[in-house]
C-alpha cells in the first residue's frame, strides 16, 4: 500500500483526508518510519480550523525538505504533494493574515511544482471554503463594510469529506500530469471573490 504522509497544524481537514486515504487503500502517517518511501505528503495549515493565520509558509517548506529525500522517484512513478489552502487567499478583509498564509503557500507551491517536476513530484494546491463544521462558519460579516463572507453557489455547504476528496483526486496516478494548479472546493464561492471588487 502507498504511504501519504498527512501533516501540518490542521486538525478538521487533517483528518477527514486521513479517514478518506485508509479507506481506499493507502497507509497514512504523520511521522512515517525512516525505511519507507512516501508517495503523497498532504499538508494541512490550519486555515480552515479558525486559527489566525495557520501554518506558515517555513513550516511547509521545512516538512517538504525533511522528507524530499524520501519521495517516490520518477522511475518508481513519481510522488504527490498537496497543499489545503483556503478561497481566503483571494482577499478577505476580516482575515487579512490568513488571506496573506493562503496566497504565500500558494506562491510557495507554485515555485516546488518547477522546483521538483524533474524528479517526478507534483505539487498542488486545494483553495477551499471553510466546511460546515469549521468554526469560520460563525463569523460575522466585516464590519463598516458591504461585504458578505462568500457562499456556495452549490445547493449544499463544502464538507470536509468534499475537500478530502478532493485531496483524494490530487493523489490519484491518472493525475499526475497535473502539477502548480490550484484547485477551488468551494461550491462556487470564489467566483463570488474577485479581486477588483
Amino acid at each position: 500500500m502507498p504511504l501519504a504522509v498527512v501533516t501540518g497544524p490542521g486538525k478538521l481537514i487533517g483528518t477527514a483526508v486521513t479517514d478518506h486515504l485508509e479507506s481506499t487503500g493507502w497507509t497514512v502517517a504523520t511521522d512515517p518510519p525512516h525505511d519507507r518511501e512516501i508517495a503523497a505528503l498532504v499538508y494541512d495549515p490550519g486555515l480552515l480550523d479558525g486559527n489566525r493565520a495557520g501554518g506558515s509558509v517555513d513550516d511547509f517548506l521545512g516538512t517538504v525538505e525533511r522528507l524530499r529525500p524520501r519521495l517516490r522517484s520518477r522511475a518508481a512513478g513519481g510522488s504527490r504533494i498537496v497543499v489545503v489552502g483556503s478561497r481566503d487567499g483571494l482577499g478577505w478583509p476580516s482575515r487579512v493574515q490568513s488571506a496573506a498564509a493562503a496566497a504565500a503557500l500558494v506562491a510557495a507551491a507554485r515555485s516546488l511544482a518547477l522546483q521538483l517536476g524533474p524528479t517526478g513530484t507534483t505539487v498542488n494546491v486545494i483553495a477551499a471554503l471553510p466546511p460546515d463544521t469549521s468554526p469560520l462558519r460563525d463569523t460575522p460579516p466585516p464590519a463598516g463594510t458591504h461585504l458578505r463572507e462568500p457562499t456556495e453557489l452549490a445547493p449544499r455547504p463544502v464538507t470536509v469529506e468534499d475537500i478530502a476528496a478532493t485531496v483524494a483526486f490530487f493523489l490519484h496516478d491518472r493525475s499526475g500530469y497535473l502539477t502548480g494548479q490550484v484547485l477551488y472546493c468551494c461550491g462556487g464561492a470564489s467566483l463570488l471573490s474577485s479581486l477588483s471588487v
